[in-house]
């Protein structure tokens, strides 16, 4: 049998291979001891794909059940040869339970007994119950009572003799001899979720069609959807914390004689096998993972409004991602572990432009006369075939999947009586928190103590809710928001809401930027640009030396209202970052690789211009980080489209002239403007003459605003 599931697994994995499937596997681990799977059931695969996984991941050999209509020609074969039997067997439970005692193999049931394709589950009268035309009541027991039948004897094993126990067993026709007393049965819930779940024909299905002529058939509508599922979208196997039998069988435990009365045994499995239920499908339905297409459909459905306006949307559906945060032991998708805030700030955000997309294809939004989205709320409730609603209803499907997890939809209800301001305000917050959250973490770990409001480090938020019109800005490389604070207090002066923000390594300890990455600082000025998105009509984007080609990185890739550039670090006059910065970086991650000291990992900074806010020192793979961002933004420039001012020292000592010239000649804005100073330094925005650059960005904010 070792044999077949090696090479099932071998077959199955090629296939994954071929058609790039993604299956992922996460939760608790399984126990040392024969398993009972239980799983709920979406589509046929998932017979092939979960012995699979559990032979490649653990080395585990398990069978199944599947549907007595799979074993016909070669595939009945083939499953049949690998261990799996059908539904209809009659000797099917003596079988599990016989394997379940030898320690054989584990086995895989599915208790809802059939792909519940509508994802309809309900909590009805104590018990969960599933609801479409091939069934309609509770959740099947048999897997319960297996378990608990196998569990009992061995009990029995552990106190009888061979004689005593066969009498017991016999009746399931089950060698009493064979069993292994060290084992114990325990159960394993196993939480099944794709995402994303789209209809629609691929290449293959085109194929299929044109030999088979099945479109408009079961089949076709089974293929239009797994084969979809198997080809693009991620699988998730969450597997549940183990179910131990005993306290179910309290009674046998503590009364040895209670084993053998008949009467009493069966009584007791007819109570604990509901309850046994109950607790295993509760542990396989709270630990499916939530996805984005969850919370776009409850958010749609709670919202107040039929029309649907994508900015207040895209709002609500933030604020209930973050409310996920709030409850414990979620099995969230990966994308919803992230700061979202990408969903607010990208226009073609991916998953938010595919669940739009799919809602207009299946009628439940469209457009009116005016071009905005109506929401119909009737079609999303209408009632389809059972076959055919994964295609022709799939949000149905993906709500219904998620309708039953109260506290959350009972969260996503509270949060849809907010207006958009008032989410706006609330998101603006929550994201000022996370950049703190940031700013205090990395403190405490390299300074070991709190850092307070005014530290250097600290990013400052000059705000008014008055103001319409905000800017955010960015510091430069090693040094902090205070070196833009002279500027932030006089646009802020002049009614202009101001966030200068903290690059993460930045404001505490030089070390701290020894594992900082140039994609963790973009997003640090992202998340400030959604936060002042939120709050403010108009927002500008500026920074100061590296802070400056940060804000041009950003201006490449988002529509914004306008971008201010100060000695933007495009050419630099030490030759180190740009030649010598890229191999020794190289050099010291190949020595590192080996287990040897490093030939230079850190840059002396000690004759600084502002030593009150920079680092004395820096590592060498920090400097490569922005040596990454300077190509970036070099080989992208022609991108920028928007209003931009171009401020540069004619005599930086660390910048060359040259760089705003380039930028300048770069960028396809049409409106932009160089403004060459006469400075001899580098750090120019605090002290004499910094009254002239302040009053240049104010007045450019003024002149787009």
């Amino acid at each position: 049998m070792r044999i077949a599931f090696a090479f099932s697994s071998l077959v199955i994995g090629l296939v994954r291979k071929l058609s790039g499937a993604n299956i992922t596997i996460s939760g608790e681990e399984i126990p040392d001891s024969p398993v009972l799977f239980v799983a709920n059931h979406f589509t046929r695969f998932e017979t092939f794909v979960l012995p699979h996984m559990l032979y490649k991941e653990y080395g585990r050999s398990s069978r199944s059940l599947a549907d007595d209509t799979m074993f016909v020609g070669f595939l009945g074969k083939f499953m049949s040869w690998v261990g799996t039997i059908s539904n209809k067997n009659k000797a099917r439970d003596c079988i599990i339970v016989e394997d379940l005692l030898k320690g054989n193999s584990d086995w895989v049931i599915y208790p809802e007994g059939y792909m519940v394709k509508n994802k309809r589950i309900t909590f009805d009268m104590g018990e969960f119950c599933t609801h479409s035309p091939e069934y309609e009541g509770p959740i099947y027991t048999g897997a319960a009572v297996m378990a608990l039948r196998a569990r009992m004897a061995q009990l029995r094993a552990k106190h009888d003799g061979k004689d005593a126990l066969k009498l017991f067993c016999s009746s399931m026709g089950i060698d009493a001899s064979t069993i292994d007393k060290s084992l114990e049965v325990k159960i394993v819930p196993i939480s099944i979720t794709y995402y994303p779940i789209r209809p629609g024909k691929n290449r293959f299905l085109v194929w299929i069609d044109s030999i088979l002529h099945q479109r408009n058939t079961r089949l076709f509508e089974e293929l239009e959807i797994e084969v979809n599922l198997l080809m693009d979208a991620h699988m998730n196997l969450r597997f549940g914390k183990a179910i131990g039998l005993d306290s179910y069988l309290q009674t046998f435990i503590k009364d040895e004689k209670a084993l053998y009365d008949t009467k009493k045994i069966n009584a007791l499995i007819d109570t604990q096998r509901k309850t046994l239920t109950n607790d295993m499908m509760q542990r396989v339905y709270s630990q499916m993972q939530i996805h984005f297409d969850h919370i776009f459909i409850l958010s749609l459905v709670t919202m107040p409004t039929v029309k649907v306006c994508p900015s207040y949307l895209k709002t609500l559906i933030y604020k209930n991602a973050r409310s996920l945060r709030s409850f414990e032991d979620y099995n969230l998708h990966s994308e919803l572990q992230k700061e979202l805030f990408k969903l607010i700030l990208d226009e073609q955000y991916e998953p938010f432009v595919s669940a739009i997309d799919l809602a207009l294809k299946q009628q439940i939004l469209y457009l009116d006369s005016d071009g905005e989205y109506l929401f119909d709320r009737s079609l999303l409730e209408k009632e389809y075939p059972f076959h055919k609603v994964r295609v022709k209803n799939t949000l149905q499907v993906i709500l219904n999947e998620i309708k039953w997890q109260e506290p959350i939809v009972e969260r996503a209800k509270e949060n849809s009586i907010y207006s958009e301001n008032e989410l706006k305000e609330d998101n603006f917050k929550h994201l000022l928190q996370r950049e703190w959250g940031y700013f205090e973490e990395e403190y405490k770990k390299y300074l070991h103590k709190t850092p307070l409001k005014d530290d250097k480090g600290a990013p400052i938020v000059l705000y008014d809710a008055s103001y319409a019109t905000g800017v955010v800005l960015s510091h430069g490389y090693m040094a902090a928001p205070q070196e833009l604070k002279t500027l932030a207090e006089t646009l802020f002066d002049k009614g202009i809401n101001v966030h200068v923000i903290r690059l993460r390594g930045h404001g505490t300890d030089p070390n701290a930027l020894k594992e900082v990455r140039v994609e963790e600082w973009e997003t640090d000025f992202e998340r400030a640009f959604v936060a002042m998105r939120q709050v403010c009509d108009k927002v500008f984007i500026g920074g100061f030396s590296m802070g400056g080609l940060l804000a041009l990185e950003h201006a490449e890739q988002y529509k914004v209202d306008g971008v201010i550039a100060i000695n933007s670090a495009l050419k630099l006059h030490d030759l180190r970052v740009s030649y010598v910065v890229p191999t020794l970086h190289f050099f010291n991650e190949m020595i590192a690789y080996l287990n040897a000291e490093g030939i230079m990992e850190w840059i002396d900074n000690s004759h600084t211009e502002q030593p009150e806010v920079n680092y004395l020192k820096h590592p060498l793979a920090s400097v490569a980080q922005m040596e990454k961002l300077m190509t970036k933004v070099e080989n992208n420039l022609e991108n920028i489209t928007d209003p931009i001012l171009i401020i540069q020292s004619d005599n930086d000592p660390i910048v060359k002239r040259e760089s705003g010239k380039l930028i300048y000649d770069g960028i396809f804005s049409k409106d932009k403007k160089l403004l060459i100073l006469p400075r001899e330094k580098h750090s120019i925005l605090a002290g004499e003459g910094s009254d002239e650059i302040s009053e240049a960005i104010a007045g450019f904010i003024g002149q787009n605003s």
